[in-house]
């Protein structure tokens, strides 16, 4: 069909009629769809009767290309520049990178109409472990090889392609999310010029004698066989005997079980007993360990006791640092598997011994246990202390398991030669910069956060052993070590440094290291390498430091203070001034979203709807890829069926992106509740339908330009004034990153003032108003619906645009490059003392209704009388009054006069009683009050039932925050209907209508 032309659809008798736009008019009342799939063109345009996603966000490209750098101004002194978080490449977008991007979307939507030249860079993160472990679990459950069996560069290329189909995903699926991203300076973190930077930031830290290689204990994965960071560990909490199954092993491992273990003095009977979580790491231990204030163990300084295995003595040890309560009071030091035993050794001078390998088998010199799995080794120790009569008790313990987030293997602890950053320096500086002011973090609660981590921080592991990710830019040779971008750059340095010949040269042996950097470090680099450091560009003149770096609490430490220290050395200031932090997204009921519960949401699937049949399938693919393990799967399917037993109904991008920023951002937790997404698919319904009222009307009277406006009634000057209250509120609020506000105030505005209120006034005057009184008020409501498309443009795009492309004059304007509405503008309009008064007059509206509404009462069945201190403003609006409250009589009592009515009562405030008068007298009364009784007792019994859910959630552990809340909010709005039926009933009573 061509673009220009309109199609209307008439169904009857199952035909479809086509016609040319030029006949629409004709046929407009009769319940037509009207669909332009191009809505830029032709005037006058009428909008199909229903709001549909897919149509509206189909007649738009998604998002211009490049559509920042089309906005540039080199003149302009106004910038903000933000990156967007890289997404890892490691899978599809979830919720929580919906919700950052949509975020940052509206935030540089709202400068960008403001005139400001705005930089939004995209990119995604290479993640070295998430990728390289996905990348294997895929060629393990499709070839049955691992990385090992086709050697590194083999890997790499199966890396590069799984890189390549994931970036065109995630690029897609943002792009679907109506972000406006500077697609021309899209990066990927291996990328040539970020791979650059990352051996430029390397060879500085090495040269300045920041980085440097230390013997150290680690956190290690077995599985992976590698260091990993804190934030890859996650620490399940158990309370007694749990078993847990381990990647590569059929058998599963026990813990939460604490065991007491007999130490022998030397050449004495007389023993010690040790309490431990790990018995197996006995065959390292090199002391014991007491509190000097522990009263059980006074006078053993300098005692030896014998080791059982080893046959050789360890020494009792006094710190303060052990804790009297746990187990026994004495604990063995185990130095090469434990933190605490770590620290304790080097403070007291004790040796380390290692008894458990890189792939967590016992290494050792005693044959029983060597080269056992570390857990079938604490078996048969724990037997073989046993036969020894060493073994004195055993019992269930609370403890917390370190597990690696990305293989589910135990974090082993171990002792290696690893490469670290001195970070004490920059740490100091980062936390300075924010005790001065320089920086400021929100909200508030994460500040002590950020200090405790900064003035506490250790030095920094940067090593990891993996094949993915940016080799270090180190060289060893028999003169040490050099940094360089290259081999022959390393050559060079060390001929100057050496004074060597060139044929010294020529023959150096020299090696790179092979260990691949913490993906964190190439990430900490993207404020300044975005822009083109260690270049000197126009770029980075311009738009670095950002304007804001705005991302998740979660990895404040990890990123952020990284992205700061790393910053102020390289570049010589703070990469940012302002952090904001957003909450972690979790489900309904609280939850953290995870695969293996079946609660994670694919953002396509909200946007689309999908059927509950599609959602199964999708886990049961992620299980037969090793996303997740099958014992999860069960589980997974059980839980997904009941959060969406029907699956996911479609809502639009809209309503999705109006949903992630409906709560308060900055709270630690963010609940997402799909059902809450498909009411908001009928706020967009609503907005349209409104839209296609107004263009009715405007298109009837050929009402063209509405932006000069001479206001003719009260209820126009009101809702322009609620209209400059609105633009006042959501331009502070963008402007505070509280966004919530601003969708709050926008619902408000447009649902219960321009809806609910203004547009239900204007009908009268559509009826029996005259033309000029009409022409007025079809300008009103277009510059209203003009403003207030602007007001959601940054948070609703798709729907913004199609419906301001449909206002009159708008055919060939794009909404994001309109000038975003502003306080000074609307001014004028501003009438505190006018909206006070509808605020009492809408207050009345509101409890007449609800009077109406709880007692059960047609208008046609009662009268209503208000007797009022407010009496001359209510006789102002009257009209308005009786229209909105839909009454058909209203009388009016002034304050002084005298009240013996038989009716039912409300009041509002201390102004205005309302009163409901029945036709049908006393008996009528009697009836009613044995109606409204019952109800009570059937709101009292839901209260209870309430009451005893709460009372039970309390001792319930996976008991949410959120739930409790929703039930508590339940309850509140019950006992409030409760109070008003009560109020109801006594004044029944008062009036000596009914007795009991």
């Amino acid at each position: 069909m061509n673009k220009i032309n309109a199609m209307l659809i008439i169904k009857s008798n199952m035909k479809i009629v086509l016609f040319h736009s030029k006949h629409l008019k004709k046929y407009k009342r009769i319940g037509c769809y009207y669909y332009s799939i191009d809505f830029k063109h032709g005037e006058n345009q009428i909008l199909p009767m229903k709001y549909e996603p897919k149509i509206v966000e189909k007649s738009k490209n998604s998002v211009s290309p490049n559509f920042n750098s089309l906005n540039h101004n080199t003149d302009n002194p106004k910038t903000f520049s933000i990156i967007l978080p890289p997404p890892n490449i490691t899978g599809s977008l979830h919720l929580g990178h919906a919700l950052t991007a949509t975020i940052q979307d509206i935030v540089v939507r709202w400068y960008r109409m403001s005139g400001v030249d705005v930089v939004w860079v995209p990119g995604t993160d290479h993640a070295g472990i998430a990728t390289q472990v996905v990348v294997e679990k895929k060629l393990f459950a499709e070839k049955n090889i691992n990385r090992h069996d086709i050697g590194r560069k083999a890997f790499n290329r199966e890396v590069i392609k799984w890189k390549e189909s994931k970036i065109s995903i995630i690029r897609n699926q943002l792009k679907n999310l109506g972000v406006t991203l500077d697609w021309n300076r899209e990066i990927f973190t291996m990328d040539e010029k970020q791979s650059r930077a990352v051996n430029e930031a390397i060879i500085r830290l090495f040269d300045n004698k920041l980085l440097y290689r230390k013997y150290s204990l680690i956190n290690w994965c077995c599985s992976l066989q590698s260091t990993v960071s804190d934030i890859e560990i996650d620490h399940k909490e158990i309370l007694g005997r749990t078993y847990i199954s381990l990647p590569g092993s059929n058998t599963p491992a026990e813990f939460g079980i604490l065991t007491d273990i007999a130490y022998k003095f030397h050449n004495s009977d007389q023993e010690i007993v040790v309490s431990t979580t790990r018995p197996e790491t006995i065959l390292g231990d090199v002391a014991v360990a007491v509190n000097p204030d522990d009263i059980r163990y006074k006078g053993l300084n300098g005692v030896k006791l014998w080791h059982p295995f080893r046959k050789c003595t360890i020494p009792i040890i006094y710190d303060h640092s052990v804790d009297k309560n746990f187990g026994t009071g004495a604990v063995k030091l185990t130095p090469a598997h434990d933190i605490f035993d770590y620290e304790l050794a080097a403070k007291h001078n004790l040796p380390i011994i290692n008894v458990i390998d890189e792939s967590g088998n016992i290494n050792c010199k005693y044959d029983e246990f060597n080269g056992l799995p570390r857990y079938e080794a604490r078996t048969a120790v724990i037997q073989k202390l046993k036969q020894m009569n060493l073994l004195r008790d055993s019992k269930e313990h609370k403890m917390s398991i370190p597990i690696c987030s990305r293989t589910g293997d135990i974090i082993e602890h171990l002792p290696k030669l690893q490469w670290f950053i001195n970070c004490k320096e920059m740490a100091q500086k980062a936390s300075e910069s924010f005790r001065n002011g320089k920086l400021t973090i929100e909200p508030s609660h994460y500040q002590n956060q950020w200090l405790l981590w900064l003035d506490n921080s250790k030095d920094w592991c940067v090593s990891r052993q993996l094949w993915w990710g940016h080799r270090l830019p180190l060289f060893e040779t028999k003169y040490g070590w050099i940094s360089a971008h290259n081999t022959d750059e390393a050559i060079k340095k060390i001929g100057a440094k050496i004074k060597l010949t060139e044929k010294e040269l020529a023959t150096l042996d020299i090696r790179q290291e092979e260990d691949v950097l913490d993906t964190w470090f190439s990430s900490a680099l993207l404020p300044f390498s975005s822009f083109g450091w260690p270049d000197k560009t126009e770029d980075l003149k311009k738009y670095y430091p950002l304007s804001v770096m705005e991302t998740g609490h979660d990895i404040l430490t990890f990123w952020v203070a990284r992205m700061v220290m790393l910053g102020t050395f390289l570049t010589g200031s703070l990469p940012f001034k302002n952090v904001i932090l957003h909450g972690m997204i979790c489900d309904s009921h609280g939850r953290k979203m995870s695969k293996s519960l079946g609660n994670v949401v694919d953002p396509e699937d909200i946007i689309n709807g999908i059927s509950l049949e599609d959602l199964q399938n999708k886990i049961k693919a992620n299980a037969k890829s090793g996303t997740i393990s099958y014992d999860e799967l069960e589980k997974a399917l059980v839980g997904q069926k009941k959060l969406f037993p029907d699956g996911i109904k479609e809502c639009g991008t809209d309503a999705l992106r109006l949903t992630l920023v409906s709560q308060n951002i900055k709270n630690q937790v963010i609940h997402f509740d799909v059902n809450e997404c498909y009411q908001n698919r009928m706020f967009c319904n609503k907005v349209w339908q409104a839209t296609r009222f107004v263009l009715m009307w405007a298109n009837e009277k050929k009402v063209h330009d509405y932006m000069s406006l001479v206001p003719n009634n009260m209820m126009q000057f009101w809702i322009l004034s609620r209209l400059g209250d609105c633009v006042h509120t959501i331009n502070k609020s963008f402007q505070n990153y509280d966004i919530y506000i601003a969708t709050t105030k926008l619902r408000k505005f447009f649902y219960n003032e321009f809806c609910d209120v203004f547009l239900e006034t204007c009908k009268p005057i559509f009826e029996h108003g005259t033309d000029e009184e009409i022409q007025t008020t079809c300008k009103v409501l277009l510059y209203v619906l003009d403003t207030s498309l602007r007001l959601m443009s940054p948070i609703m795009p798709f729907l913004s645009e199609t419906l301001y492309c449909a206002l009159p004059g708008k055919n060939k304007s794009q909404i994001e490059y309109t000038q975003f509405p502003e306080p000074d503008e609307f001014r004028q309009w501003r009438n505190e003392q006018l909206d006070d008064d509808m605020k009492t007059v809408r207050d009345i509206i509101t409890a007449i209704r609800r009077i109406r509404s709880i007692n059960n009462f047609s208008k046609n069945q009662s009268e209503i009388i208000l007797h009022s201190k407010c009496h001359k403003l209510l006789h102002k609006y009257e009209d308005i009054i009786q229209h909105l409250s839909g009454s058909t009589t209203l009388c009016f009592l002034e304050e002084n006069s005298s009240l013996n009515l038989h009716s039912i009562s409300d009041v509002v405030g201390d102004h205005t009683e309302i009163h409901l008068l029945l036709k049908g007298g006393s008996l009528e009364y009697k009836k009613y009050y044995s109606i409204l009784n019952s109800r009570r007792q059937r709101l009292q019994k839901q209260v209870k039932k309430i009451e005893k859910s709460l009372s039970l959630s309390k001792n319930v552990h996976n008991s949410t925050e959120n739930v409790r809340v929703t039930r508590e909010n339940k309850m509140h709005s019950l006992l409030q209907e409760i109070d008003r039926i009560s109020m109801y009933m006594k004044t029944i009573k008062d009036k000596e209508l009914v007795t009991e």
